[in-house]
């Protein structure tokens, strides 16, 4: 049996680097163990551009909200994979879909801009096509299971 070493997490600074060289035009900052990053993604050349905030350190999981425009909710139906406290539903955190050894700007970014795309399909159809687990259910949904 071969045993693999566990993997580092990446420094907040080689993230930042990171971010800063994919998203050129965002804002990026550290401030003591937290780093800080905002920039306007759009999902689609037709889709409305969104500023949106993520807030990282290597003591918690990746946190993003959208910050503008204001996610609106579809008729009676509560916002689709939000978190009590706003903050984006990106990926199954059980599944190890993220782990801290893995880049932000090729995780979380590309995940909050499919995010976005999937809102905006939701707010149409009212069907969320992103996958994931929804309320009632105790697993993920596959997308080849949509």
């Amino acid at each position: 049996m071969v045993v693999y070493p566990k993997s580092r997490p990446l420094s907040l600074a080689k993230q930042m680097l990171a971010l800063r060289r994919s998203f050129p035009q965002s804002e990026c900052s550290l401030n003591r163990s937290r780093l800080h990053w905002r920039a306007t993604l759009s999902p689609t050349p037709m889709s409305d551009s969104c500023t949106v905030t993520l807030k990282y350190s290597l003591e918690m999981p990746p946190i993003v909200r959208v910050e503008n425009p204001v996610l609106m909710e579809r008729d009676d139906e509560a916002l689709p994979h939000i978190y009590p406290d706003g903050s984006l539903c990106l990926y199954y955190p059980s599944a190890g879909e993220f782990s801290r050894d893995r880049y932000l700007a090729s995780t979380i970014v590309p995940w909050t801009s499919e995010w976005l795309l999937h809102y905006e399909l939701w707010y149409v159809t009212g069907d969320w096509l992103g996958g994931g687990i929804h309320p009632g259910e105790s697993r993920p949904v596959r997308y080849d299971e949509l």
